[in-house]
């Protein structure tokens, strides 16, 4: 299966995050896409390429925390924090100051020296 298909798929149907994220696993295997991804992804795709409106399950919040952790978890539980910052989702910006601020109150992040690190 591939993207092309699944946006084709999507653009014929007013499918939920859960609905795609659930029929689509293969595909979000391959292309190594997290739900929250997913949940972007389908939020990037133009109101007028869909038949009909879409349902709130595509208005998405980005949730940088758990963009943080996914990252994390693919690195290998730590990236230097100005990598991490290259790293965000389109159209996030923040400062290191911001992601150390989150990571202390965050209880799966910590900051060593310059790397941010994934807590077990």
């Amino acid at each position: 299966m591939n993207i092309e298909k699944v946006l084709a798929d999507v653009q014929q149907s007013t499918q939920g995050l859960e609905s795609v994220w659930q029929d689509y696993q293969v595909c979000w295997r391959e292309v190594g896409f997290t739900k929250t991804q997913v949940g972007l992804w389908l939020a990037s795709i133009p109101m007028s390429t869909l038949q009909q409106p879409r349902n709130p399950d595509y208005v998405v919040t980005p949730d940088i925390a758990a963009h943080l952790v996914s990252l994390l978890q693919q690195a290998g539980g730590r990236m230097p924090l100005a990598l991490v910052l290259k790293k965000l989702p389109a159209g996030i910006t923040t400062s290191e100051q911001q992601i150390r601020k989150l990571a202390q109150q965050h209880a799966q992040l910590d900051i060593k020296g310059p790397l941010l690190i994934l807590v077990n």
